[in-house]
């Protein structure tokens, strides 16, 4: 499919769940299944690149604090401001963002991730820096065990092409 029909779709079916109340994640999900390629060919015009922000918790509000702070030196950010850290979350944010031909006008991504989808993530998109914030017990019920999610943030680590910020304070990290 041609990428402006892919965005065009895209934006429709996030139109469309607005008016039914809810839904943010789903246009994401659609066109995620539909072009692999949306959210990598997207954020690739982006000239300052991508920063990722993980860890089990403060991702929202360090995100926001980034985001400000790059903002007030004059850069244009883009976000997943919804707080839907998951990809198709960064899909749907970008279809709010993009215009019909599909192009992003921002200096630099700054994306709140989900340990998870954040290994899957970068697979797709090299960051070019990752900040890390914590491994906690409480995703115990999701990883099973807390190396688990060490191991995620690791691989997040290893992708990122150029500045890596890690809490000295947390040993699993």
């Amino acid at each position: 499919m041609q990428k402006p029909l892919v965005t065009v779709l895209g934006k429709a079916i996030k139109s469309a769940t607005k008016l039914r109340g809810g839904g943010s994640a789903l246009p994401g999900l659609v066109v995620e299944r539909i072009d692999p390629e949306f959210i990598p060919h997207t954020l690739s015009q982006l000239p300052q690149g991508v920063v990722v922000v993980s860890g089990t918790n403060g991702k929202t509000t360090t995100t926001k604090m980034v985001v400000e702070l790059l903002e007030s030196q004059g850069l244009k950010v883009f976000t997943n401001r919804t707080g839907s850290n998951f990809i198709r979350g960064v899909a749907a944010a970008l279809l709010g963002e993009v215009n019909l031909k599909g192009e992003l006008h921002a200096d630099i991504a700054v994306l709140e991730l989900d340990e998870a989808h954040a290994v899957h993530f970068v697979k797709a998109v090299q960051p070019r820096y990752s900040l890390l914030l914590n491994v906690m017990r409480d995703q115990l019920d999701r990883f099973g065990e807390i190396d688990t999610t060490a191991k995620m943030l690791q691989a997040v680590a290893e992708a990122t092409s150029e500045t890596v910020v890690i809490n000295r304070e947390d040993p699993r990290l």
